[in-house]
């Protein structure tokens, strides 16, 4: 954690402006909180903004999908670092509040699909220690996972756009910056992402090199290895490949014994957050199936697709480690209460 974050201060929620980023420190008794943690190098898990000062009302991105709640001041609650954009001004950053507010109306629901894309790119990210083919890889698959995330949400939530908590906070800033380019958060050495893609072949501009291309001289140069490093004469029959609904179910047989000696002391909302993530399995399988029968991708094509989704690969920790153009203020204990705030604004 940065020196800068350790001598921040205490505040009140009434202390905060509309546009102020709250980044949540993690719960240790949470999963999901705990494997975000342990992926970023961080103790942060959860993402949201502040809003509204009437009412002092929170905007986030939950298991229920995005949703608004009043705040309050409470000591025992969990601490989160104030990150305020260098931008804002006396009333806070007040171009994102209006994009904030139209998310939280489009009743969209919580991509747990997301996480399972980021997280795999994470866990890759660690386990590798070439930087050079990490950055390599890693960037790959940002490309495929934004193409997968497209696939989903035009099967599952036609015509709307899905976000967990960290990218809906980076997404309003994003679509504020469209008028005020000068509003958009920089990251830089975030925990995912990409600028220039390595993959593209610089000397051959004019040349659309694919998904298809790259396997299949990915595939022949691992041959010519195989055959110079062990020196095999003869190709190995490959094995007969599953159908993704052979998959899915051992997915679920897994996932299912792991929890079934929890199941007794699990929560309703435990249990619905379990069937939630593998449902978003399926929905990673069946865009992955989709995928590979799809016609020829290129990398220009797959590119701008991973631009128009580059808020997927911001995570909670990015917003106070990795964004340089904010200032933290901060730190606050609140607590949400009371129903949605969301019909206020219909």
């Amino acid at each position: 954690m940065a020196t800068k974050l350790k001598k921040a201060g205490k505040i009140s929620v009434n202390d905060l402006l509309p546009g102020d980023i709250l980044a949540f420190k993690g719960d240790p008794d949470d999963d999901i909180s705990k494997l975000i943690m342990k992926f970023t190098g961080s103790d942060v898990s959860h993402g949201a903004i502040f809003v509204q000062k009437q009412d002092n009302v929170l905007a986030e991105a939950g298991g229920d999908g995005i949703h608004a709640r009043r705040m309050k001041d409470n000591s025992n609650a969990r601490e989160a670092y104030v990150m305020r954009h260098n931008k804002a001004r006396k009333y806070g950053v007040e171009p994102v509040v209006p994009i904030a507010k139209d998310y939280v109306l489009q009743d969209l629901p919580y991509p747990y699909s997301d996480l399972i894309l980021l997280g795999l790119i994470l866990i890759f990210k660690h386990q590798v220690t070439n930087q050079l083919l990490s950055r390599v890889v890693v960037e790959f698959l940002c490309l495929v996972a934004a193409e997968l995330k497209t696939i989903i949400e035009k099967e599952k939530t036609p015509g709307k756009h899905t976000m967990v908590c960290s990218s809906y906070v980076y997404q309003c800033y994003l679509d504020a910056s469209k008028k005020n380019p000068a509003l958009k958060l920089k990251l830089k050495d975030a925990d995912v992402g990409f600028k220039d893609h390595p993959l593209i072949g610089r000397k051959s501009k004019s040349k659309s090199v694919t998904l298809f291309d790259m396997y299949a001289n990915y595939v022949e140069t691992h041959e010519e290895e195989c055959k110079k490093n062990f020196k095999l004469r003869k190709s190995v029959a490959p094995k007969k490949l599953r159908s993704k609904e052979e998959i899915l179910a051992d997915l679920k047989k897994l996932l299912l014994s792991k929890i079934s000696d929890k199941i007794p002391t699990m929560t309703p909302e435990q249990f619905s957050t379990v069937i939630d993530i593998i449902e978003a399995i399926k929905d990673v399988i069946s865009a992955l199936a989709t995928f590979f029968k799809g016609d020829r991708v290129s990398f220009s094509e797959m590119m701008k697709i991973a631009r128009e989704q580059q808020a997927m690969f911001v995570t909670p920790s990015d917003l106070v480690n990795h964004v340089t153009n904010v200032t933290l203020v901060g730190m606050l204990r609140v607590e949400r209460y009371g129903e949605d705030y969301d019909e206020n604004w219909k």
